[in-house]
């Protein structure tokens, strides 16, 4: 595809121009046994931004101290201070790195409820020192439940990244012609909400720009950059296990599911969150135990204050069952009513 005078010029001129001052202040160890991690969150996405990465640092403790990298926009210091307060003393070092997504996604639609620092994952090149071989991105609603240290001796067979296939985008994927959920017709699909990288292969085969080329002939495609990367890494990247990032529906108790998987990363992919006030997520409690290790931790007001919304949101949805049942059953008796009415006229007219 031609980029042309398009968005994915401002991302090329944006991917030339470096990271500046904060990149220099984050220097890199010549040969590296793990990281970097990177995560993208706006203002908005503070607590589970906090809540991911302290349970990155309780799992990774032979890691310490972490390469976090965050690509952020709209947060002030004192939400970046209270982000890495959160952290246990000496468990990472985080470089916060300031965008503005609008200079070269605003025409590019997403999904509701869903912010443009999606879109941040393309400019990694931008970010990560020229010296970084591979990397590991992660989305912000995440939990890490396990160590991270097999990633970085994982072969990737010549791939460009390693990543999960989509628990429901891969299935329509698989579809002999172009998939309506995604606009496209790839191979296999995979979700971008973790993906490990080979730097050089993502910088020597264009990713980046590619995507943005490809969004700027598709920028209402339904899923956005994940659709533009899956686009370009057809046949270019590695399945990983499921457990590398569980995704699962809303009903779905993790707690659970732990005791039967070994599971090293959860991904709420659903509109149901469990940190959200009033959730009727079945995962609450078990996100909760994350977040109140950080500086985000529920007060006791705002505990009650979220139950007492659970209590509401159940109550509504169960009156909006019992209408429906009611609807149901008196349309059953009018449709029987109706054929009893026919039988005895058929019997009359006999």
């Amino acid at each position: 595809m031609d980029a042309g005078t398009s968005q994915s010029g401002q991302m090329s001129a944006a991917l030339e121009a470096g990271a500046g001052d904060e990149l220099a202040a984050a220097p890199l160890n010549t040969k590296q046994a793990f990281g970097p991690i990177v995560f993208a969150a706006d203002a908005a996405f503070a607590a589970p931004l906090a809540t991911a990465l302290r349970s990155l640092a309780e799992s990774n403790m032979q890691a310490w101290p972490l390469d976090i990298h965050v690509l952020s926009e709209g947060m002030d210091e004192a939400t970046k201070q209270r982000i890495a307060g959160s952290m246990p003393e000496n468990s990472a070092a985080i470089k916060w790195h300031s965008i503005e997504t609008l200079s070269f996604a605003s025409q590019f639609a997403t999904r509701p409820g869903v912010s443009k620092m999606t879109f941040a994952r393309l400019l990694l090149p931008r970010f990560l020192p020229a010296t970084c071989d591979r990397a590991l991105y992660l989305d912000a609603d995440v939990l890490v439940l396990d160590t991270l240290e097999p990633l970085w001796d994982l072969n990737l067979d010549g791939a460009v990244i390693a990543a999960v296939p989509d628990y429901c985008l891969d299935r329509a994927a698989a579809k002999s012609s172009p998939a309506p959920e995604t606009s496209l017709s790839v191979e296999r699909y995979f979700n971008a909400g973790m993906i490990f990288l080979d730097f050089e292969k993502w910088r020597s085969e264009r990713i980046s720009e590619r995507a943005l080329e490809y969004l700027d002939h598709f920028p209402t495609t339904e899923y956005a950059d994940q659709d533009a990367l899956n686009f370009v890494c057809d046949g270019r990247w590695k399945e990983l296990q499921q457990t590398w990032n569980f995704q699962f529906d809303p009903s779905q108790v993790i707690a659970r599911t732990l005791r039967e998987q070994n599971l090293k990363i959860v991904h709420f992919v659903t509109n149901v969150k469990p940190w959200r006030s009033g959730s009727l997520s079945p995962n609450v409690g078990f996100y909760d135990a994350f977040r109140s290790r950080t500086r985000f931790a529920l007060t006791h007001r705002e505990r009650l204050s979220s139950a007492l919304k659970r209590v509401c949101s159940r109550l509504v949805a169960r009156s909006a069952l019992l209408t429906s049942m009611k609807s149901r059953v008196r349309s059953i008796g009018q449709r029987r009513s109706f054929r009893a009415l026919k039988v005895n006229r058929g019997f009359d007219h006999g």
